[in-house]
């Protein structure tokens, strides 16, 4: 009788809860059908409206966001948005909204997820406080209530009054794309107002200093909560493990957090139990799976063996990285993993690439896969990707530490092609001076045989074997050189000039007075040099020699 009386209660307490999805968003609830819709009704709200803002339509982000509504009074504390063992989560007061600093990481969380850019100086963190204080009425938004005292900056005051005056609202969204896209501030502007920056500070000034900072409301995203999200039973897996997983979002002890999770296995054992316990006893290293401690890999293992409903984070410790890829193909840490196991810089390149196009926003991404594309040779890849972690650098300092570390590595690069430029060079002058001196052993042999030949009457064997050559005797008067060809202008011994050219000076044997091999020198000879010169009837010379 007790069994049955536990087993009813805990079917009644998970009839109580509730979820619901739309977008990125995830709502767990007991606290009632209606402030489970209002809740996500107000975040799809936020996330339309800001979206708008930003010229982003439908705002993604890498993980879920799972928000938990509890009945009023079951949970005083203050609403926390954090990361947990399956994405983002976090708490919503029921019959309220979470205080603008909530919405304000939220906002910080979207543009991270969707910004390939980053606006310049503190554009972002105020973009976000503006749109904190966002509230909802009915099926309209008022935008630009005055938040803190301490956050009405100036740049707050630009910002707001931007997008609450009436003839600059819809010309903002110009300025907040360009911005978003990588323009700097005196392009953004001028290509948002058509007109100069300093004259939108002389307004701003003004506004600023007046300190009446009026709101605007505008339509929302045409929504009708009760129509627009369903509602189903809340999985009995979840809500065992959802102690757990708030502790891991809120930043919990881990001694905690483990504790709670060895709590929901012991009622009912599964995957998700399991991920969460083999994150935190493995929390000291992300490496694969040969470093893990065995308590942690055990549990890991377990939870793998479920293929429905083994975690990312949890497949991704483990080492089971493509299946970890296609639960979640938008996390770039994947690919920085892959890349680690990589021993070649090309195959390591290629994956810190995808990293990169998946998480644009972090230099340290484009810094790595700058070195490795510079590893592997990859000179103009890697100069771009220095430059595209120097556009991302999070502060000035940061973006000078890349410059200066861009321009070391700029420098290796030209010494590199010096070298390498010198050592073709030399190779090539090698390659020239080995065939010299081959023509020249052939010559040799030539005349030793023929010299053989005169001795005991036998036949002289001709060396060369191309097109037949005349002779010419005379003096050499200059030498034009024009690239690797070499223009011979000469006079016979009568006087009249002749003209031979050398196509390929690797072909051709020079030799000196003492029949040693030496170099035509470019330009006038000073004094014209006596020489004899074998050459085709096509006037190419077939060898040189001084007399």
């Amino acid at each position: 009788m007790r069994l049955v009386l536990t087993a009813l209660l805990c079917l009644t307490l998970q009839a109580a809860w509730v979820e619901t999805k739309s977008g990125p968003f995830l709502v767990y609830s007991d606290a009632g059908d209606d402030q489970t819709r209002a809740a996500l009704y107000h975040l799809e709200q936020f996330r339309f409206i800001f979206g708008e803002a930003l010229g982003k339509r439908d705002l993604k982000c890498v993980w879920p966001i799972t928000i938990v509504v509890r009945k009023p009074g079951k949970v005083a504390e203050t609403p926390y948005l954090g990361f947990s063992r399956d994405g983002w989560l976090g708490t919503w007061p029921a019959g309220s909204a979470p205080p603008p600093a909530w919405f304000q990481q939220l906002a910080l969380l979207f543009m991270e997820d969707n910004l390939t850019y980053r606006m310049p100086g503190d554009l972002e963190p105020t973009f976000a406080t503006l749109y904190s204080t966002l509230e909802i009425k009915g099926g309209r938004v008022v935008v630009g209530a005055p938040p803190a005292a301490a956050q009405r900056t100036r740049t707050w005051a630009m910002l707001q009054y931007l997008l609450t005056n009436p003839e600059t609202a819809v010309r903002t969204r110009v300025l907040l794309s360009n911005l978003a896209a990588g323009a700097d501030e005196i392009t953004a502007f001028r290509n948002a107002y058509e007109k100069p920056k300093s004259a939108i500070d002389k307004e701003v000034d003004a506004y600023y200093a007046k300190g009446d900072f009026p709101t605007v409301t505008i339509p929302g995203r045409p929504l009708a909560p009760e129509r627009a999200f369903s509602l189903i039973p809340m999985l009995a897996s979840r809500l065992r493990v959802l102690p757990a997983d708030q502790l891991m979002a809120r930043g919990a002890p881990d001694a905690e957090i483990l504790a709670a999770y060895e709590a929901a296995q012991k009622e009912r054992p599964g995957p998700l139990g399991y991920e969460g316990i083999g994150l935190i006893r493995g929390r000291s290293t992300q490496s694969p799976i040969k470093t893990l401690p065995d308590d942690a890999k055990r549990a890991l293992e377990a939870m793998a063996a479920d293929e429905e409903h083994a975690g990312t984070r949890g497949l991704a410790l483990l080492g089971l990285l493509e299946r970890a890829q296609k639960q979640n193909p938008a996390w770039h840490e994947i690919y920085l993993q892959l890349a680690a196991r990589e021993t070649g810089p090309i195959r390591r390149a290629f994956h810190l690439k995808k990293a990169a196009e998946l998480a644009p926003r972090l230099p340290e991404i484009w810094r790595d896969l700058a070195k490795a594309q510079f590893d592997a040779k990859q000179f103009p890849e890697a100069e771009r990707s220095w430059r595209a972690a120097e556009r991302v650098a999070r502060d000035d300092q940061e973006r000078e530490q890349l410059k200066t570390a861009r321009e070391q590595f700029e420098q290796i690069r030209y010494d590199l092609e010096a070298a390498e430029r010198a050592r073709r060079k030399k190779e090539e002058v090698d390659e020239i001076e080995r065939v010299r001196r081959e023509s020249l052993d052939a010559i040799r042999r030539a005349e030793e045989a023929g010299n053989a030949g005169k001795a005991t009457g036998a036949k002289a064997e001709k060396w060369w074997d191309g097109p037949p050559t005349t002779a010419f005797l005379g003096t050499l008067e200059s030498v034009a050189c024009q690239g690797s060809t070499f223009r011979l202008s000469a006079r016979d011994r009568e006087g009249k000039p002749a003209a031979f050219v050398i196509k390929d000076p690797g072909k051709v044997v020079i030799l000196g007075a003492g029949q040693t091999q030496v170099q035509l020198s470019c330009g006038p000879q000073r004094p014209p040099r006596k020489v004899k010169i074998d050459y085709t009837q096509t006037r190419e010379v077939v060898t040189v020699e001084f007399q």
